[in-house]
């Protein structure tokens, strides 16, 4: 599979992203700072999910993290990454110890582009499977190391639970829906530009190009270097000169293949309040492959 590598960024130190009170109903902030972290450790509600390969958690983790490796939220029974199947999902949320009153904070690798997006994926599919009080870990493992923060090598094993929630649809976009918004809805490609222009394509991709009408937002804008996330006001300006500043607008993101996608619908979502977020997990793979689609470049 082709990669395009992730622009350099300008390193900015970050802490914890507040969001509207009136976007998601939530008891910790979208994006947490190691310190937030490190002073939460000892409270019983928490989760610290660590997405990482089972490989990487055994070499050191967060003291108390569990591992549910990224390849356990996902399925490629049909494209690349699909959510998966409602009692799939439920089962593996159960499986983490979830609970209607359980903080999760989901801690991945942020060092590169191909992993840094891995976090938020995880994070909108338990949205997806109606859970609310999840946020990520801001520069990741990585970040927790620089820090020095303590780092343990136990094996945690969750306190598994039976958990059932509510799944939200509207999330998500499909073929069907992305062709009845053509138009109307803004569609947000978060690929590099090299992707969107159609100066290249993913092997997957039978056709290069974009969706008609979709703005560029490549994710790698919303990184700064060291793999934290730019600040809010930095977030905010990015999106407004891309999308506008109507927060009631519908917009629908997609990239190659579902993975990256859900990076720009958390922050659009949950950091900056926009309201009405959907990502077609379908994503370009599926629209390019369909002949009768129309693609632009």
């Amino acid at each position: 599979m082709k990669r395009i590598a992730c622009r350099s960024l300008v390193f900015l130190a970050f802490a914890s992203i507040l969001i509207p009170a009136s976007v998601t109903a939530r008891d910790i902030a979208a994006i947490v700072s190691v310190d937030w972290l490190e002073r939460n450790l000892s409270n019983p509600k928490l989760i610290v999910l660590d997405v990482r390969k089972v490989e990487e958690y055994r070499e050191g983790h967060i003291p108390g993290a569990i591992n549910a490796f990224y390849g356990t939220w996902v399925t490629g029974k049909g494209y690349h990454t699909e959510v998966p199947r409602e009692d799939d999902l439920f089962e593996a949320m159960g499986g983490i110890g979830i609970r209607d009153d359980s903080l999760v904070v989901i801690v991945g690798r942020m060092d590169v582009c191909q992993t840094q997006v891995e976090c938020a994926r995880v994070l909108c599919t338990l949205h997806y499977g109606g859970f609310d009080n999840v946020a990520m870990l801001d520069g990741g493992y990585e970040q927790w190391v620089r820090e020095k923060k303590p780092v343990s090598k136990d094996i945690v094993k969750p306190m598994k639970t039976v958990y059932r929630g509510v799944i939200r649809k509207e999330m998500l976009a499909d073929k069907a829906y992305v062709m009845s918004r053509l138009g109307k809805a803004v569609f947000v490609d978060v690929r590099e530009q090299e992707l969107y222009s159609g100066k290249t394509k993913q092997v997957y991709e039978a056709r290069a190009g974009h969706i008609p009408g979709a703005v560029n937002l490549p994710v790698s804008e919303a990184f700064t270097l060291s793999g934290s996330f730019k600040s809010r006001d930095q977030l905010e300006k990015i999106a407004v000169k891309a999308i506008g500043s109507d927060k009631t607008k519908e917009i629908v993101t997609y990239c190659d293949a579902g993975k990256c996608c859900p990076t720009w619908a958390f922050i659009l979502r949950d950091v900056l309040g926009y309201r009405n977020v959907r990502a077609y997990v379908g994503s370009f793979e599926e629209w390019s492959n369909e002949p009768g689609l129309p693609v632009s470049r």
